[in-house]
Parts: C-alpha cells; structure tokens; sequence
C-alpha cells in the first residue's frame, strides 16, 4: 500500500462542481483534472458530462488496484479509454456531441520501483538525489495564445466558443504532440512516462495545473523543492492558500479562468 502523506482539492469556483479527483488504490495513485465542458447541458447523469468522466475514472482505477499487479500505466491508460469509450456508448452518448474529456496523472509503486504518467496537463514529480519532472506547458501555451488573439480581435461570443470546441476535438484526436484523455472513438492518447528504479526516490507529488501555478505561472516558490519543503513542514494546504491568495490579489490572468480547480497528492515511496 502506498504511503500517502497528505492530500489537498479546492474548486476555483463555488458557483459550478469541482472536476477535479485524486485517489489511492493498491499500487496505484492518481490525480484527475476535468475540462471544462462545452455543451450547456449534460447528457450523462451526474450534474456535467465531466463530472460523469472524472467520477467514473476514479471508480476505474480503484478496480484496477485492487488486482493483481497488471499492466503499466501507459497500457493502462489506453485499456481505460476504451472501457470509458464502450461505457459511454453502451449509455446511448450521441456521437455527434463534445465529448468530456479530463487530463490524468499516475503513479504506480512496487519493489522494483515508481512509474510516472501523465496524458494532458497534470505534473508528475519524483524527488530524491534529483527531480524528475513529467509535465507540459503545451496547454498553458495555447491557452495564452488563445487569449491574445482575442483580446486583439472582435470576436463575439459564437466565435470564442467554436474556437474553443476546434481546438478540443484537436486535442482528442491527437492532432499535437499533446492530448487529453476521453472516451472518444477516434481518441489518440500521447502519453509521457518516466521509470525509477528502486531507492531513487523518497517522496512523490502528483497536481493539477491548477496547484502547479504555484511555480509554473505564479512563481511563488522558485523551484518544485521548496514547495516540497513547505508541504512537509506546513501541508498541501499551505501551499493552496498562497495560490489562493495570489489569485485574490491578481489584476490578469493569462489563462481563460483565474483561479482554477486545484489538486495534490504527496506520497512517501
């Protein structure tokens, strides 16, 4: 069983659901971050389509580490998208509607080591003698780009959101070096992983972008190390309300919501 020494999940906003989920089971731990979802209303039930994806992820990867050690994370990953594509299709989801999709980070533990995943923008990190980081600034780059043109450009409210629904279906198809995770039948999974062997790490931290501003975009600490330090010393939740705060106190933002759906999970190896 994993060691798990502290945990932390915040919505960014009161008036909607927290997409995001965190769990622990067997040899398995993960954080699930939902994106937000485009159509107004949901088809599933549950009180978003996201919702429904986040909350069924969760209730997957809790039957897979209750099995005997089964595949790694990337094989994983793929054999869950399936099984979320055939449950979804069994419940009778238009083909012709957004799907939900959600960005996952994963952590499986055992004698002969760790394995980091990562499919989307969660940040995967590992501490020992070295850091070892498995993250991306693709989205957070886009997002920027996005928000650029525009502010620079007359664009209504039907331009935006076309915009928007474009750039999702590219991203669950794969068309970058970047994807998201989803049950959709032409689903592509670009997947980053990283293996450690046993004894090459102490401690590991699995976040949501929305935690990870805390040095990606806020810098309030300058490198993932001392914000490791301040968890151990005060908790996850220390690090959270300097975020918080951050976001109180900020004019802009570079990213479509200021204050985002947080989450962490610190584990000891």
């Amino acid at each position: 069983m994993l060691n798990i020494l502290d945990a932390v999940i915040s919505a960014g906003n009161a008036s909607r659901p927290n997409e995001d989920r965190y769990g622990c089971s067997g040899d398995w731990a993960w954080v699930i971050d939902g994106a937000t979802d485009l159509e107004p209303d949901a088809f599933m039930s549950a009180p978003s389509d996201v919702v429904w994806l986040v909350d069924h992820m969760g209730e997957l990867l809790q039957e897979e580490g209750a099995k005997d050690r089964g595949p790694g994370a990337g094989d994983l990953l793929h054999a869950l998208a399936r099984r979320v594509g055939d449950d979804m299709r069994a419940l009778g989801f238009p083909a012709d509607r957004i799907h939900p999709t959600c960005s996952v980070g994963l952590l499986r533990a055992g004698p002969d080591g760790i394995e980091l995943a990562r499919v989307g923008d969660p940040t995967c990190l590992a501490f020992g003698r070295r850091t070892i980081e498995v993250s991306t600034t693709f989205f957070g780059r886009r997002e920027a780009q996005a928000i650029e043109r525009a502010s620079g450009a007359d664009l209504t409210d039907t331009d935006s959101r076309d915009g928007i629904r474009r750039r999702r279906q590219m991203y669950i198809r794969g068309a970058f070096e970047e994807s998201v995770f989803s049950g959709h039948p032409d689903a592509v999974l670009h997947i980053q992983t990283e293996t450690l062997g046993p004894g090459q790490a102490d401690y590991v931290l699995l976040c949501t972008d929305g935690f990870a501003r805390a040095v990606v975009d806020y810098h309030i600490y300058p490198d993932w190390r001392a914000l490791l330090q301040e968890a151990l010393e005060s908790g996850l939740s220390a690090v959270l309300d300097r975020v918080r705060n951050h976001e109180t106190k900020a004019l802009s933002s570079a990213h479509f919501k200021k204050s985002d759906d947080a989450t962490a999970l610190l584990i000891r190896v």
